[in-house]
């Protein structure tokens, strides 16, 4: 038979809905030992529905240890010890074993008992698996002292067709559930787990969150091609409507043609940040002053028209504010930054600003940009800020960049400068693109570089999965650009006095960002080189996981592997004495080494080195008594150490059959 396991709510803000489902369905299959075969999530319930098992406790067999046995038996006969014990066990003498126990040797007996079936599992556990599921707030609502993210009004629950009795504080599960808040009146009996579903949508309510987001796209697509145009919307708006409700109903409403003057990017972020509606772009790509809308309850003429005076509002204010900030060049604005804080411990914007100014000119110089580019990019940063102190950036902070580009443009700055004011603040996503723009990439570099080293130095290093001003996601930028552009960077020569902990930041962001190529790889490349210059790491690492499959580079590692072998632990002694070189292996393996030293290697060189170390394993003995001979070949090997770690340290690749050294 199948368990049902429903959750119903107050309203759930959307974004807790599938991380909550997630967690649910996780700490369920962990407690009950079964698969769960359908998952549902509303702004009303939390669902789950098993694969078919049998709610049986398992058999499970016990060891039951003894007296040790030397005292269990004395000449051959048992003693009263074990006849004790074997009374108090309720087992027979026949069932006596012996076992090895830490340093000694004990009686011992085997007993099958029952464990709890999984309901009864549940039933203990319930309480626990919601108070663990991780939510962002949580709240009281009773004088129970539970927590959830917003109260809970019922549970439902069904092994087939009886009741779980599962309790959260005073409320008790049933076999009731409840439909749409507005298009449903009382309680729905679910007689069993198979017709939970479609009873729900009998009563207005769509429980799977695919099949309500693929209806809103459905529904997007109709409305706006009824309109000769297709549906624009910031990333993730769909989904985040689609967890809003329970059943969507679409409204197209209109607004009036003078708000199309505001910039594109402005009408969609306020038509979606203060009321998740949809703007509408016609063939050319152009918007036109329509919008779609998703209601939870079926559309009036009231509805449309509460929407309309709405957006009227928000429109207006918008265009107010539009037309205000054009009347003041963002240059301007620069000197008011020294009033907005970046932080406590970090100063204000306007020292930001400065910082950002001189740092991209640097990294511009280390990159070798001409002098035209770099005051362009100095340009760029004094003016990079500004566009806090605007009207609409106040109000919609996610048009901070998008709206110092356009105000730059009105103001006729360089094009290139203001892209660079706003593509300086990709990727803010491991799924953005980085940019294209030569100066828009040195800015991106120095602002996030510039947020690294003055939060770090103010203490703010992430612990966990804190990141509150984002640091992780600021390394990951830096190395997403300069990996697609090629850009050698030193970062120790572009910054002064390095915070305590910047360098060993830095490294634990390479090997996460550099995870796809395998952990062993990147370590091996970090053990050797600086983390301080992230394109050598990158490039190196790329390259030997693209090697590591080869047999060549198999040959490479093995070599390696016995080299370091018989290197003491620490050995740095490099000095070497040709005249007290006795046999011809030795000899042609420091000739290999001496040439190799002298040239711009590349990986595969290395395995040039292979067959002269095999040679002088097979015919030199290392640690010869002669302690001269000794330190000479331990001096050679070292020096033959040195060649392989101008790439990594071998020693750390893994494969899936171990090599044989």
């Amino acid at each position: 038979m199948k368990l049902l396991v429903e959750v119903g709510t107050e309203e759930l803000p959307a974004n807790v809905i599938n991380q909550a489902l997630s967690s649910l369905k996780e700490n369920l299959e962990r407690v009950l030992g079964v698969s769960i075969q359908e998952v549902y999530g509303t702004p009303r319930r939390l669902a789950v529905i098993t694969k078919d098992f049998e709610d049986k406790p398992e058999e499970k067999e016990e060891l039951i240890y003894g007296p040790p046995l030397s005292i269990a038996y004395e000449d051959g006969k048992p003693t009263k010890a074990l006849l004790g014990f074997l009374e108090r066990v309720g087992a027979s003498l026949d069932s006596v074993m012996e076992v090895q126990r830490g340093g000694g040797k004990y009686v011992a007996v085997k007993r099958l008992y029952k464990d709890k079936s999984p309901l009864e599992r549940l039933k203990e556990e319930f309480e626990k698996i919601l108070l663990s599921i991780p939510l962002p707030k949580r709240m009281r609502w009773n004088s129970s002292g539970l927590t959830f993210s917003r109260p809970i009004r019922w549970i439902c629950a069904l092994y087939g067709d009886r009741i779980v009795p599962l309790n959260f504080g005073k409320l008790k599960a049933s076999n009731l559930t409840f439909g749409h808040r507005f298009l449903s009146e009382g309680p729905i009996l679910i007689q069993n787990p198979e017709e939970y579903e479609e009873k729900l949508k009998e009563h207005w309510v769509i429980p799977r969150f695919k099949e309500r987001l693929g209806l809103i796209l459905e529904m997007l697509r109709e409305e706006s091609y009824a309109l000769k145009g297709v549906p624009e919307y910031p990333e993730g708006l769909p989904e985040e409507v689609a967890n809003l409700l329970e059943f969507p109903f679409s409204v197209v409403g209109k607004f009036e043609e003078k708000y199309l003057e505001l910039p594109e990017k402005v009408l969609v972020t306020v038509l979606a940040h203060h009321q998740r509606f949809f703007c509408i772009a016609n063939e050319e790509g152009r918007l036109i002053p329509y919008f779609i809308a998703f209601s939870n309850n079926k559309p009036t003429d009231k509805i449309l028209k509460g929407y309309q005076t709405v957006i009227r509002a928000r429109l207006e204010d918008a265009l107010f504010f539009y037309k205000e900030d054009l009347k003041i060049p963002l240059e301007s604005l620069v000197e008011g930054l020294k009033g907005v804080i970046f932080h406590p411990k970090a100063g204000n914007m306007w020292e930001k600003t400065q910082r950002l100014v001189s740092l991209s000119e640097r990294i511009a110089r280390m990159l070798g940009f001409d002098q035209r580019t770099v005051e362009k990019v100095k340009r760029a940063a004094l003016l990079s800020k500004a566009d806090l102190l605007t009207n609409m950036v106040r109000e919609l902070d996610e048009l901070q960049g998008y709206m110092g580009m356009v105000y730059a443009r009105a103001w006729g700055e360089d094009e290139e400068v203001a892209r660079a004011i706003y593509e300086h603040y990709f990727p803010r996503t491991p799924s953005d693109e980085v940019p294209e723009s030569p100066l828009s990439q040195v800015l991106s570099i120095a602002d996030k570089l510039d947020n690294l080293y003055t939060l770090i130095k103010a203490g703010e290093i992430p612990s966990g999965s804190s990141d509150p001003y984002g640091l992780r996601r600021n390394a990951y930028g830096i190395f997403a650009i300069i990996h697609k552009h090629h850009y050698n960077l030193a970062l120790k020569e572009l910054l002064e006095d390095l915070p305590e902990g910047f360098e060993e930041f830095i490294r634990s962001r390479l090997e996460a960002y550099l995870e796809p190529y395998g952990y062993d790889v990147v370590r091996a490349v970090l053990e050797v080189k600086d983390p301080l210059k992230p394109y050598e790491i990158i490039r190196l690492t790329e390259e030997l996981a693209n090697l590591k499959h080869s047999q060549k580079f198999k040959d490479i590692v093995e070599a390696y592997k016995r080299v370091v072998k018989i290197l003491p632990s620490g050995w740095d002694d490099s000095f070497i004495e040709e005249g007290i070189m006795q046999e011809d292996e030795e000899k042609v393996l420091w000739e290999k080494v001496k040439s190799l030293e002298t040239e711009r290697l590349e990986v595969l060189d290395l395995w040039d080195l292979k067959q002269p170390i095999d040679m002088f394993f097979d015919k030199v003995l290392v640690m010869d008594k002669d302690l001269s001979l000794r330190r000479n070949r331990l001096a050679l090997l070292y020096r033959v150490k040195k060649l392989f770690n101008r790439f990594a340290d071998f020693e750390k690749i893994v494969f899936e059959q171990p090599l044989e050294v």
